[in-house]
């Protein structure tokens, strides 16, 4: 099964359960987990995926940027920020600002 696959499974549990229902973040956990596996799987899902799709993964970008350290990823973010302008622009912003951030400090 591929990265999508995968990831489309959990967010479909997760939509399936009551909103306030406290164990979506076990799956969500499991979404951040199989992204942070390889960065270039990862960068094609996110240039692939639906703007509904990057609605349920956009509250990573932060950490998945720090932890990859990638520009590669770092341009896809800002490829998203064009892509959908008005969507998304804190978590894309986070995500532009965490590359590196180590080295400023």
């Amino acid at each position: 099964m591929e990265l999508k696959e995968k990831i489309l499974e959990l967010i479909n549990i997760v939509e399936s359960k009551h909103i306030n229902d406290p164990t979506s973040d076990i799956e969500m956990d499991k979404v951040t987990s199989l992204l942070l596996e390889n960065v270039n799987n990862t960068i094609k899902f996110l240039n692939d995926a639906d703007e509904d799709t990057l609605g349920w993964v956009c509250s990573d970008f932060e950490e998945l940027s720090y932890k990859f350290q990638n520009k590669a990823f770092v341009d896809c973010l800002k490829n998203l920020k064009n892509k959908y302008p008005n969507y998304m622009t804190t978590q894309i912003q986070n995500g532009i600002e965490a590359y590196n951030r180590d080295e400023e400090q």
